[in-house]
């Protein structure tokens, strides 16, 4: 899947308008620009959030120029979801456009992690036709409730936790799992070895930080 598009920074605030249907348009124009769906009902008795912001953020699609709604992301369930007439909805999930949502910047995009898989994943590099992009996974997982087998341990309640995050390092066939060590990193590019290996070392990159691996992978796009 290519990774060209071009990265819009500027959010436009601006009326929304629907049409009633319950696959809906958004946008001055009429024409179908984002289908939705019903969303699920959450388990209220589960403690903790799905959420790792669960404000509605402002959105703007790069690929289309037409109004879009509030939007948050649902990090347990992958789903982008937004308010009509009081219910909830999630979003038709686009594969050919950047969703902007305040300072960050979602992709649907395919991804090898233990398989292929499809999903959101935050754009972290900001660079318009880069060779090569950093990206991050949110996720939410959900934590059974804990019920001891003797007197000794405390029973918890079912809750949902935010997993650490994971990188994910994109060209322009495919986007895998970031390696988590220098070595591994530097398999990928045998030719460059040497030049990557000074330069992570001069600039103390550290494979488990966000902040450096932007800055690595900023570096790798100008070799």
């Amino acid at each position: 899947m290519s990774n060209k598009f071009t990265i819009l920074f500027l959010l436009v605030v601006s009326t929304n308008l629907w049409s009633q249907n319950k696959s809906f348009a958004i946008g001055y124009t009429g024409r179908l620009l984002l289908n939705a769906t019903f969303a699920e009902n959450s388990n209220s008795n589960v403690e903790g959030s799905q959420y790792i912001d669960d404000k509605f953020f402002p959105s703007q699609f790069s690929c289309v120029d037409e109004v879009t709604p509030p939007i948050r992301y649902n990090a347990y369930r992958d789903e982008m979801e937004f308010m009509k007439d009081g219910k909830m909805y999630y979003a038709n999930k686009i594969d050919s456009c950047v969703i902007i949502l305040s300072n960050k910047f979602y992709k649907y995009v395919s991804y090898k992690e233990k398989d292929v898989t499809n999903g959101y994943l935050v754009l972290l590099t900001k660079t318009a036709n880069s060779k090569y992009n950093l990206y991050k996974k949110e996720k939410v997982i959900y934590v059974p409730e804990y019920i001891p087998n003797s007197n000794y341990g405390e029973p918890k309640p079912a809750n949902y936790a935010i997993e650490k995050s994971k990188f994910f390092l994109g060209n322009q066939e495919d986007i895998s799992e970031f390696p988590n060590k220098k070595n591994e990193f530097l398999k990928l590019f045998p030719t460059q070895k040497e030049i990557l290996e000074t330069y992570i070392k001069e600039n103390k990159i550290s494979f488990s930080d966000e902040l450096s691996l932007i800055k690595l992978v900023d570096y790798l796009n100008t070799l």
